[in-house]
């Protein structure tokens, strides 16, 4: 990851889930050529960052502390698109804790 204070722009949605709570993820993305900000296709059917159940936009919006994504796309109610976000947050927090018990 970049630094906080540096901005890498980077595909990112957050989302009202249908409880009510809120939910940030970071599309996963590969490195098509020289620079890794703009060189880049995003995976749009997987995160490689999220997290969710957040009290507020504002919440799941600093929830990220990596560098600027440069905007993000906001979903203000939740929808079936919303309902994608949160099955691909769960696929992720799900691998993540995977990981992390196998280490």
């Amino acid at each position: 990851m970049l630094e906080a204070d540096m901005s890498c722009n980077r595909e990112n949605v957050i989302w009202k889930r249908r409880d009510g709570t809120w939910g940030r993820g970071f599309f996963d993305f590969y490195q098509t050529g020289e620079d890794h900000e703009w060189d880049v296709e995003y995976d749009y059917s997987a995160f490689n960052w999220a997290s969710v159940g957040h009290p507020t936009q504002e919440a799941a919006n600093a929830a990220w502390t990596g560098a600027n994504p440069s905007g993000s796309t906001t979903y203000e109610e939740p929808s079936e698109e919303t309902d994608r976000f949160d099955s691909l947050a769960e696929k992720f927090l799900a691998d993540k804790k995977a990981l992390l018990r196998s280490r």
